[in-house]
């Protein structure tokens, strides 16, 4: 068992005790007051004054003490009266108490006045068993009080050596352990009493708390709950009961539901449970004089009596409704594309694959359109995403009013559009021509212009469609190949429509084995750096641009145009574009900087998003022990498209390391002179398809004039790329500007003629 202390029940009922010591103090303390004055009446004529006035000042000095604290312990707050100091407290002030009485009995104890000593001796009785009457709450205060008062007497007696006295403390003694053994009981009985009133107090409160717990979780829980007796009268039901119902607590009550429900459903289940013992009701439920119809579930149990008879039933009921919004709309979300509410990949595939079985068992055929918007990133770079967006909500418009009853149209992902034909004819034979017509139609209407905030763009898309079913194709196969025939559409100039054949497929077959070949190159060396040269007007080397070349051991050199833009299709560019940095870096290192004073790289949109980017420049600069300014990092305006913020702060990032960074194809773009002005750049290359025409086509040349008067107000160093020709460079070096990069002074070479041309170029110099 654990120890008394413990308990909270043991607790509780010493604190009862306690207090009841307390709450009958002043009974038990006037009495002893009177009796103290009966005896020192009765002792003045045998003793002197004086012993007895001090003996009843100190009774009533110890009296009034106890009276005190009695009254300081009743205002005390609750908690502060169960600590244990109240009861030695008390116990003090009985003991002390119990002593001046046996004083008395030593004080006033007299053989020769025969009238005294009775008196005496009945007073001293009389207030030892008042003292065990009064104090027996507590079992041991009860003799703490009593043998200090009796024992003084006891004593004098048997001094006396008697036989009268013998008897009379034969008789004392007796009396004395009938009032211990008496005060034993009573404080037994007291302690019973108590922790039975206890017992039944904390019984009652948690019959109470139970109750009202019972009432509140039967008002407040989420689901609705109904009591009906054994005949399916409803006896009662909580408020949300009422609510999923739609009626009022005055129609229900009293309702039967055997009899009088709606819905014979419901009364199959009310009587399935006073039968079974359980029933079940879901579906569309609509109250008795209400108007609303709510989709709901009830689950009925008996209700049993002691011996097993059934005296009724409880249903709970739950509130569909919520549920099935929330049903439409997770299949919404798995099902439909948020922004331009057309299905999904994942419900077209469902419903392509349910086609292709019924067009393999009818034998008709259907047919796939492939879309993708062509220069869709141009638009989404230039204008912002919210006219893309909205751009791909008109498409998505346009596709539905174009739709024939029974045909889908799905968004893929970004720009890209399927749609979904399930049967062309009820015979086997189709009119090619005219499903060539049906997608040249809907090109044409896809390619209309668009308003886009005020704005009237054209957007064109290229459509690559196919038949289906072919042999055994699946869904895969089906989506592939329409895939492939749009690619082959923008292959021959966009805004085409382009039909599947088998041999576009080793098209894609070559691109991917190009990727493969790609991946072992940088493995096995054939990759290799050239540089091209940037110059003054003098022909002066002021630095260089380094420029990746790639020499297939069977096809020789492939242009940088066909492996880069494979490589930007994976992250394959990253890995190029860093052993590209780390070579360039290797460069610079083995170079002193009046040889070669800066070497530009390239970093492509895929490399410069990457996390590591400012991490990886850092270590290729300090694995060579390069200058950080000695290094430009070309990047591309399409960087800051998708995030500006971020890409301002990735090139702040690098400009702290030291790097310069240059702008390179500056004019491309839609967005260039508003970028400028909050990049951290050094460097603007003005891109060669401006270049290339200053001398034939007044447009280039007046845009070239205009950003070598903009560079020159914002303090950026600028270079021309692509001078081919002495009027190129006479033209830009008339309008301001002095660095050159181009054919006419340099093409890009291997490593060593390069570092060939910069000791000769050295040389000159000297």
């Amino acid at each position: 068992m654990p120890p008394l202390s413990a308990s909270p029940l043991r607790r509780q009922l010493s604190h009862e005790q306690v207090r009841l010591l307390y709450e009958r103090l002043w009974q038990p303390v006037l009495t002893s007051v009177l009796a103290a004055l009966l005896l020192v009446a009765a002792m003045w004529s045998v003793m002197p004054a004086g012993p007895l006035i001090g003996w009843l000042a100190a009774l009533l000095a110890v009296s009034g003490l106890r009276l005190w604290l009695a009254r300081y312990y009743q205002a005390l707050p609750c908690r502060q009266r169960r600590r244990r100091r109240w009861l030695c407290r008390f116990a003090l002030g009985a003991g002390l108490a119990g002593g001046i009485w046996g004083l008395a009995g030593v004080m006033m104890f007299t053989m020769e006045h025969h009238g005294q000593l009775v008196a005496l001796t009945i007073v001293l009785a009389g207030v030892s068993a008042g003292g065990v009457m009064t104090l027996a709450a507590v079992p041991w205060v009860a003799p703490l009080f009593v043998l200090p008062v009796l024992l003084p007497l006891l004593g004098q007696f048997l001094v006396q050596g008697t036989p009268m006295a013998w008897l009379l403390s034969a008789l004392v003694l007796l009396f004395l352990g009938l009032l211990l053994v008496t005060g034993q009981r009573l404080s037994r009985i007291i302690g019973d009493n108590i922790a039975l009133r206890l017992a039944v107090t904390t019984r009652e409160r948690q019959l109470r708390d139970s109750e009202t717990r019972y009432r509140t979780i039967y008002q407040h829980t989420p689901l609705g709950v109904m009591h009906f007796d054994r005949h399916g009268e409803v006896q009662d039901c909580n408020d949300k009961c009422l609510e999923i119902l739609g009626t009022r607590r005055r129609r229900l009550v009293g309702f039967n539901l055997l009899r009088h429900a709606p819905d014979e459903r419901v009364a199959a289940a009310v009587r399935d449970a006073l039968d079974k013992g359980v029933g079940y009701f879901e579906g569309d439920y609509r109250a008795v004089n209400s108007t609303k119809q709510t989709p709901l579930r009830a689950f009925y149990n008996a209700l049993r009596s002691e011996n097993g008879e059934v005296v009724g039933g409880v249903a709970i009921i739950e509130d569909f409704s919520e549920r099935k919004r929330a049903e439409a709309i997770i299949h919404r979300q798995a099902y439909y594309d948020a922004l331009t509410e057309l299905p999904n990949r994942r419900l077209l595939i469902e419903t392509l694959e349910a086609t292709l079985a019924q067009r393999h068992e009818d034998g008709c055929q259907g047919l796939v359109m492939f879309l993708d918007l062509d220069r869709f990133k141009m638009i989404n770079d230039s204008l912002g995403h919210a006219v893309g967006d909205e751009l791909l909500r008109q498409v998505s418009q346009r596709l539905q009013a174009s739709l024939g009853e029974g045909n889908l149209a799905a968004r893929l992902s970004g720009d890209e559009f399927v749609v979904l034909v399930p049967a062309l004819a009820e015979s086997d034979e189709i009119d090619l021509a005219a499903v060539e017509r049906r997608v040249a139609e809907l090109l044409a209407e896809l390619r209309r212009p668009y308003d886009l905030e005020g704005q009237r763009i054209s957007v064109t898309p290229s459509i690559g469609y196919t038949l289906f079913p072919f042999a055994d194709e699946t869904v895969g196969d089906v989506l592939r190949h329409a895939d492939t025939a749009m690619y082959q559409a923008k292959a021959r100039g966009r805004a085409r429509i382009c039909c599947y054949e088998p041999a576009m497929q080793e098209q894609v077959a070559w691109r991917l084995e190009m990727e493969q070949s790609l991946r072992r190159a940088l493995a096995a060396g054939e990759l290799t750096m050239y540089f091209q040269p940037q110059v003054n007007g003098c022909g002066e080397i002021l630095a260089a641009e380094a420029l990746m070349r790639w020499r297939h051991p069977e096809q020789g050199f492939i242009s940088p145009e066909v492996f880069i833009a494979i490589a930007e299709e994976s992250d394959l560019i990253v890995e190029l574009e860093t052993w590209m940095l780390d070579g360039c870096c290797a460069l610079l290192g083995r170079l002193p900087a009046a040889a070669l004073p800066k070497l530009s790289v390239n970093i492509s949109v895929r490399h410069f998003v990457q996390s590591d980017i400012v991490a990886t420049v850092a270590a290729a600069l300090e694995a060579h022990g390069v200058e950080p300014g000695r290094l430009t990092v070309e990047l591309t305006e399409s960087i800051l498209i998708d995030s500006l913020e971020e890409a301002v702060e990735r090139m702040q990032a690098l400009k702290r390391l030291g790097v310069r960074l240059a702008l390179d194809d500056f004019g491309t773009g839609f967005s260039s002179l508003m970028y400028l002005k909050r990049l951290p750049l050094d460097e603007l290359k003005i891109d060669r398809s401006f270049v290339g025409e200053l001398d034939s086509d007044p447009n280039d040349a007046a845009i070239v004039e205009t950003v070598l008067v903009m560079v020159q107000h914002l303090g950026l160093a600028v270079v021309a790329e692509g001078v081919e020709n002495t009027a190129q460079l006479a033209f830009l070096e008339a309008r301001g500007c002095r660095h050159f990069q181009g054919f006419l002074f340099h093409r890009p070479m291997a490593e060593a003629d390069f570092r060939r041309l910069l000791a000769a170029d050295d040389a000159c110099l000297q």
